[in-house]
């Protein structure tokens, strides 16, 4: 049997805005950034919960009070659980950036001049609506 993989994956909307990342890119390397949500797989005794308060503490060593479950997107090898999270003032003055890494606030007609990664751009494709109502409240 093929072990099904859990992916947990963050909406960060801070001021009607979204906060993406690049993961591990090489300046000069001809490769083109691709944007993505903070988020990961699922380690083996975590809940998704525990698995996106990992991923935001690893990669901006920041902690988020108010996550809620969006949708759970499953595809044949892997369900993804997106969640969204408000940033605050203080986490935003908190954000720590990895060597490599770079995180950046966009607005939604800017999404549409990024590369995304495949899971990000299924997200805002597919869920439009639900990202446009959360980044107005």
């Amino acid at each position: 049997m093929i072990r099904k993989l859990n992916e947990s994956l963050i909406l960060l909307t801070y001021k009607e805005k979204i906060l993406l990342m690049i993961r591990n890119y090489v300046f000069n390397s001809g490769l083109q950034k691709t944007w993505c949500m903070i988020g990961g797989e699922k380690g083996s005794n975590e809940s998704c919960e525990k698995t996106i308060a990992r991923c935001i503490k690893e990669d901006m060593n920041i902690k988020i009070n108010d996550v809620k479950l969006l949708l759970i997107a499953p595809s044949d090898n892997k369900n993804t659980y997106f969640y969204h999270g408000k940033l605050t003032d203080n986490n935003v003055n908190l954000i720590e950036r990895a060597e490599g890494q770079e995180l950046q606030f966009f607005d939604l007609k800017e999404l549409n001049k990024l590369q995304l990664a495949t899971s990000t751009d299924l997200f805002f494709t597919q869920n439009k609506n639900i990202v446009e109502e959360l980044l107005a409240n």
